[in-house]
């Protein structure tokens, strides 16, 4: 279920990074590219790369993956909103910026965690040839 709502919010990310970058080609105007670059990495392609995790490892659930989902989801939204208000020299951004990169390093660093400290390695996890056989 968690790993639905990861793609889910990445996908509508995603759709919103690309309109812009529509957008922004249409005007020949990239101004905010970054912007646009941050909205569809950031929101999108990691937000749906731990979607697809989540779905593959159902298993994985609680506090940990909730609260990735909230430090990503809010990150992936005020990173690029703050880098917006930086281009457009407004007093707001440096404090929504430095909060959307934290938070959005804070979603790293607990996805990092439930990989590395809840999925086997290489060495302990059966060959695809023995998970496979009934």
């Amino acid at each position: 279920m968690k790993g639905t709502l990861f793609l889910r919010t990445g996908i509508l990310l995603l759709l919103v990074g690309v309109v812009m970058g529509m957008v922004m080609g249409g005007q020949h105007d990239f101004t905010y590219a970054p912007v646009h670059a941050h909205l569809n990495l950031v929101g999108g392609v990691l937000m749906m790369v731990a979607g697809l995790f989540y779905n593959a490892r159902p298993d994985l659930s609680g506090r940990m993956v909730s609260a990735h989902y909230v430090a990503h989801a809010l990150g992936a939204v005020l990173l690029p909103a703050g880098i917006y208000g930086s281009i457009a020299g407004t007093t707001w951004a440096v404090p929504v910026v430095g909060s959307g990169s934290v938070l959005t390093l804070l979603a790293l660093l607990l996805f990092a965690v439930n990989l590395f400290r809840r999925v086997p390695n290489a060495t302990t996890a059966p060959a695809m040839d023995e998970a496979r056989s009934p």
